[in-house]
């Protein structure tokens, strides 16, 4: 499922009646009557299990696209009408991610806090505006110098959290504000306080979020409200409060966690065997159940002897964790990571659209698979993406136990992304994804610890690529479809490239580049003609460097390779076929690419060839492998279109090592291609 929010024009608020305050929602009749010309809101009248009656203001969509707004009268700090709040209590426990599965960082945790639970707004429970801040709000909140919201608390002593968000801010800002019960009071932000200590821009505000982060004694399951709010407003310094006045006193500043560090360099744990290779026959790898490496899937080499494949039997509740084999003797045999002789299961969520295709990095060979534990929206900031990392050892690899918090901005799914690692040891990340506005947006993210904390590539920033946010002055929504960009490291930082989508339309291929301080302006890329339009595997680019000078990139839209050096783009190898992917083995790359008899994916036979380019020129094509079944993966919707296609893309100096599968075969077949 998927949401849509129609354009409209920004809500200009209104003034409270000393004409000082700004009000930005009383929950009043006639404030409805605005909104759902804004945003299209709903209005249901209902009662809740114990007999109150109220009203539901909620998108078309449903409470799983907005969250439902529950609207009460009777008790207000100003009008008829206030809107209920509560402890999270999710509805469904066995879809909520639950950081008490995993023994996650403590510091997220602390300062996420209730937003922890992504299927949090469905129950009623609290207040967002993902995605229609700007339907309902202002965006520029600069004139003022407080949000006030007021505030009851109907039993026990709650605290509530606010959370307030720009464009790029990361992690949000967050108060909390203790409420005590059985009267109004109002809860105050320092917006001048959060400009200053966390760089919070006022001029470009782009959520607010209000819920019940805690309350003792715990109510009861099925409460529908602990506490009302009311009355939210932008004020002055000057402007008086008729209620009295709580606030979060702590200081606004970036948590440690989030704050800049160092890499460390990466070290190998033993000699590597680098014998050269002549070209051999595939190596068939048996499996119970047909397999893929689409649309996840790697194959992984430390040196001859030790090789990784990841595999996945499908995107079913069955099929929900990876299947992994190792070898240390070159393909001979195979194993689990535990030396048994079944594939070790490594959980992750929804293949389809909910985690990336892994990524090979470094070289140790390590993996990276990135995968989201949420899959709603819109909805808030909340732990979402994290990392399965597999590192080898010098006798294989091991699969780091508990995964790691790669990002929480996401306001849905995110199915790709990519990981590279620097030669100073830094991992680099890049994953596309709907954004706070609604928008598309790449994010690239770092980590200098081997992956076991990630933060934006600047300090109190959630990681967007300047130039990459798309616009929502023709509305938002919350689809399936998201940038897949592709890094490579270049010069002292990374280059970041990526076929801009709009819905399941292509565009232009754009690019970025980071030089280790600021991203350079989104330029487009001169691409080759297009060849074909639909199905496109995903991702629909692949992408490597040179030493850190030259960038290669190959497509499944457009035939031949695309390099740039020296600020000029040029095609080479213009007759290689779409869906190549490319490699570099030392000071080598090469090109590795499905020829099929006709140009649709989803006919066989197909035959593997490669591509060598060394010293300028590139070598004749090298014939591989041959197969009688396409490559190809069939899925419902050309959003999950992929190529059962992967190469190592950073390989030992003497081979790459590529995997591939067949529809329907009950085998993964594995080759190490030389590189004399």
């Amino acid at each position: 499922m998927s949401w849509i929010l129609a354009l409209a024009l920004p809500a200009a608020g209104g003034l409270a009646q000393d004409g000082q305050e700004r009000l930005l929602l009383g929950f009043e009749e006639e404030e409805h009557a605005r909104l759902s010309r804004s945003i299209k809101l709903g209005r249901k009248e209902k009662t809740t299990k114990d007999g109150r009656a109220y009203v539901a203001w909620e998108h078309p969509g449903g409470i799983q696209a907005l969250g439902e707004w529950r609207v009460y009268k009777g008790r207000a700090s100003q009008g008829e009408h206030a809107m209920g709040i509560a402890n999270v209590i999710p509805d469904r426990i066995d879809l909520v991610y639950a950081p008490s599965r995993f023994k996650l960082p403590q510091d997220p945790q602390d300062y996420h806090g209730l937003l922890n639970n992504n299927y949090a707004p469905p129950n009623g429970a609290m207040l967002h505006t993902c995605g229609v801040f700007r339907r309902i709000f202002p965006a520029d909140w600069s004139e003022y110098d407080l949000l006030r919201v007021d505030a009851y608390g109907e039993a026990g002593v709650q605290t509530v959290r606010i959370l307030l968000e720009d464009e790029e801010i990361g992690p949000p800002v967050v108060r909390n504000v203790a409420l005590e019960p059985g009267k109004w009071t109002t809860l105050e932000v320092d917006l001048r306080a959060a400009e200053k200590e966390r760089g919070l821009d006022l001029r470009r505000m782009a959520t607010l979020s209000i819920g019940v982060a805690k309350i003792e004694p715990k109510p009861k399951p099925g409460t529908p409200y602990t506490a009302l709010i009311d009355n939210l407003r932008l004020s002055r310094r000057a402007d008086a409060s008729k209620l009295p006045v709580v606030t979060d006193s702590s200081p606004h500043r970036l948590p440690d966690y989030y704050r800049a560090s160092r890499p460390e360099p990466e070290t190998l744990p033993v000699a590597p065997d680098r014998t050269p290779l002549a070209l051999e026959a595939p190596i068939v790898i048996p499996t119970e159940k047909p397999a893929f490496v689409a649309p996840v899937g790697w194959a992984a080499a430390y040196d001859n002897r030790h090789l990784l494949v990841g595999f996945n039997r499908g995107n079913t509740a069955e099929a929900a964790r990876l299947q992994l084999l190792q070898s240390n003797d070159g393909g001979k045999t195979w194993r689990g990571l535990d030396g048994g002789e079944a594939p070790t299961g490594l959980a992750v969520h929804n293949l389809d659209h909910g985690t990336g295709r892994g990524d090979v990095v470094g070289a140790r060979a390590d993996v990276l698979v990135f995968t989201n534990f949420g899959c709603r929206g819109p909805s808030f900031a909340s732990l979402r993406v994290f990392a399965r990392k597999l590192t080898f050892t010098g006798k294989g690899w091991e699969a780091r136990e508990t995964p790691d918090l790669v990002d929480c901005d996401p306001r849905h799914c995110t199915s790709n992304q990519s990981v590279v690692r620097a030669p100073d040891g830094r991992l680099w990340a890049a994953h596309g994804y709907v954004g706070r506005l609604g928008t598309l947006l790449v994010n690239v993210r770092l980590s200098d610890d081997d992956g076991l904390t990630w933060k934006g590539w600047a300090e109190g920033k959630s990681g967007a690529v300047p130039g990459s946010i798309h616009p929502d002055d023709k509305g938002v929504g919350f689809g399936y479809t998201y940038e897949e960009p592709v890094l490579v490291p270049l010069g002292d930082g990374v280059a970041c490239l990526w076929q801009e989508r709009k819905g399941y339309e292509y565009r232009g291929l754009k690019w970025a580049r980071f030089d280790g301080r600021a991203w350079s302006a989104v330029e487009e890329i001169p691409a080759p003609p297009r060849t074909t339009t639909s199905p496109v595997g995903r991702p629909p680019l692949h992408a490597v460097s040179l030493g850190g000078k030259e960038v290669f990139a190959a497509g499944a839209l457009f035939k031949g390779v695309l390099r740039w050096r020296d600020g000029r783009w040029v095609t080479e190898l213009p007759d290689l076929p779409v869906g190549a992917r490319l490699s570099v083995a030392g000071d080598t790359v090469v090109a590795v690419a499905p020829v099929y008899p006709t140009p649709k994916l989803a006919q066989g036979p197909v035959v593997l060839r490669s591509w060598r380019r060394r010293e300028g020129a590139w070598s004749v094509p090298v014939d591989l492998a041959r197969e009688e079944h396409p490559l190809s993966h069939k899925h419902d919707n050309v959003y999950v279109s992929r190529l059962g296609l992967v190469v190592q893309p950073y390989a030992p100096p003497n081979f790459v090592p590529v995997a591939w599968t067949c529809e329907g075969q009950n085998w993964v077949k594995v080759l190490r291609v030389p590189v004399p």
